[in-house]
């Protein structure tokens, strides 16, 4: 029997008279990775923002681990072990990588605080995601962007996460580090954790995902899984035409120049002239 980590179902959410989400449907089991998809819009950080906490559902329920809970801040959402790791880094740049990987969660002993076990710890989780050349003293503001994307991925796996929101991960990684994070999400679906993957990029989504769910306009569109999946109906789900349809073939007839017409005389008007000396 399939276990779910994650159940969430009829999710309404509104903004004004916006309504963003209508009734959508989502499920993450143990152990997978699973891609969120749709096009610009179509609800998938609103969705993602409802399970963490950031914004509350007008109507549906979540269920984690199979029993029916309110997820009501970030901090509820980390108490049920889920983390998110933001496009937009979230990172205090003006404070050390191992200070930013224990922000809210250091660790001390009389009120004192334990330095180098900290920075012990951040070893463990930096070298878990190929860092380990990184120091751990390192300001966060003197790394690339691509550093502090994998810095980000340590403190969500600092946090125990057992769900993982990993929303457009690739997008500010070399080639190595690329390999190094495909290499870790295998890692830890092995490990039973589940991994919601949102991403646009097609040959990340059929090299790493075992399922994939659509949302089109705020509405859930249906979950296929990867395997045997083709490509056109994932655009079809996602846009809801064929691709040729989005794509179709045109041809154009050239129109006659506008200065062909606008001879006078044998020669062209002032306007004309500096138009045609410009081409």
């Amino acid at each position: 029997m399939t276990t779910n980590l994650v159940s969430m179902h009829g999710i309404h959410k509104a903004f004004g008279p916006v309504q963003v989400l209508r009734g959508v449907d989502f499920e993450l089991r143990v152990g997978e990775v699973h891609a969120l998809m749709g096009e610009n819009g179509a609800g998938k950080s609103t969705l993602m923002k409802i399970l963490t906490g950031q914004y509350r559902p007008d109507q549906g329920e979540i269920r984690v681990d199979g029993q029916a809970t309110t997820i009501g801040s970030p901090t509820d959402a980390e108490k049920h072990g889920i983390a998110i790791i933001h496009q937009e880094l979230n990172l205090i740049p003006n404070l050390t990588v191992a200070e930013n990987l224990f922000l809210g969660r250091e660790l001390r002993r009389f009120g004192v605080l334990q330095q180098r076990a900290m920075r012990a710890r951040a070893r463990e989780w930096l070298a878990r995601v190929g860092m380990q050349a990184l120091s751990p003293d390192a300001k966060v503001d003197t790394l690339s962007v691509g550093q502090q994307q994998m810095v980000e991925i340590a403190k969500a796996l600092a946090q125990n996460a057992r769900v993982l929101i990993m929303d457009e991960p690739t997008a500010a990684l070399t080639e190595r580090e690329t390999t190094t994070l495909f290499a870790l999400i295998r890692e830890l679906r092995e490990g039973g954790t589940g991994i919601v993957y949102v991403s646009h990029r097609m040959e990340e989504i059929f090299a790493l995902c075992d399922r994939l769910s659509v949302l089109r306009d705020g509405q859930f569109v249906g979950v296929r899984d990867v395997v045997g999946l083709d490509l056109d109906e994932v655009v079809r789900m996602m846009v809801g035409r064929s691709l040729e349809a989005r794509f179709p073939s045109r041809s154009a007839k050239p129109g006659a120049r506008a200065y062909d017409s606008a001879w006078v005389g044998g020669r062209l008007p002032p306007r004309y002239q500096l138009r045609r000396a410009c081409r």
